[in-house]
C-alpha cells in the first residue's frame, strides 16, 4: 500500500491523498498531449482523445471542480491547436463531439467523486458517533458498578450501625469513601484528577 494512505479503516489512492501531485502529473500529460496533438497533426491521428487523460485525472483527485476546470483546459488546448494550424479539417460535429466528450467525462466522473468523498465523510462520522455511544454506554456502566459498590457497602454499615458495632460501621464507611474517591478518579480524564 505504498502509493494509498490508510484512514482509519479506509484507503485514499494516491490522487486523492496527494493532490499537489495529481495537478502536477495532470499539467505535464496536457503538455505531452498537446505537443503530441502539435506534431501528429495532419497526420489523421485522433491525439486529442487522449486530453481525457489529464480530465479523469483532475475529476478523479478533486472532484467536480476539477472535472470541469480539466475539460475547460482540454477543450481550449485543443482549439488552441486547432486554429493555429488554421487546416479546418474537423466540422462542426467533430468539435461538438470532442467537447460533449470531455465535458460529460469530468462531470461524470467529478460528480462521482464527489459523492464518493461525501459517503466517507459520513461513514466516518456514522462511525465516531458508535465510538462516542460505546464510550458513553461503558462510563454508565462503570457509574452503575460504582453506585452498586458504593450502596453495598453502605448498607453493610448501616446494619453495623444498627447491631451496635459502630466502629466496624466507622471504618466501612471511611473504606467505601476512599474506594468511592479511587473509583471515580478512575473514571475521570487524566486532568480532572485529584
Amino acid at each position: 500500500m505504498g502509493s494509498e494512505r490508510q484512514v482509519q479503516g479506509g484507503t485514499f489512492p494516491w490522487y486523492r491523498s496527494h493532490q499537489r501531485a495529481a495537478l502536477i502529473i495532470a499539467c505535464l500529460l496536457f503538455a505531452t498531449v498537446t505537443m503530441g496533438h502539435i506534431f501528429a497533426n495532419g497526420t489523421g491521428e485522433a491525439v486529442d482523445i487522449l486530453y481525457s487523460l489529464p480530465i479523469a485525472l483532475l475529476a478523479a483527485s478533486f472532484g467536480l471542480r476539477g472535472g470541469l476546470i480539466g475539460a475547460a483546459i482540454g477543450i481550449s488546448l485543443f482549439a488552441v491547436v486547432e486554429l493555429a494550424d488554421g487546416v479546418g479539417d474537423i466540422d462542426a460535429t467533430g468539435w461538438i463531439a470532442r467537447a460533449a466528450g470531455l465535458f460529460l467525462l469530468g462531470v461524470l466522473l467529478g460528480h462521482a467523486t464527489d459523492q464518493i468523498q461525501s459517503g466517507e465523510q459520513r461513514m466516518l462520522a456514522a462511525q465516531e458517533e458508535r465510538l462516542q455511544l460505546a464510550e458513553r454506554a461503558r462510563r454508565q456502566a462503570e457509574a452503575l458498578e460504582i453506585s452498586d459498590s458504593i450502596l453495598q457497602h453502605l448498607a453493610a454499615a448501616k446494619w453495623m450501625a444498627e447491631t451496635g458495632h459502630d466502629k466496624v460501621a466507622v471504618e466501612i464507611l471511611a473504606s467505601t469513601i476512599e474506594t468511592g474517591e479511587r473509583m471515580v478518579a478512575e473514571l475521570l480524564p487524566i486532568r480532572h484528577r485529584p
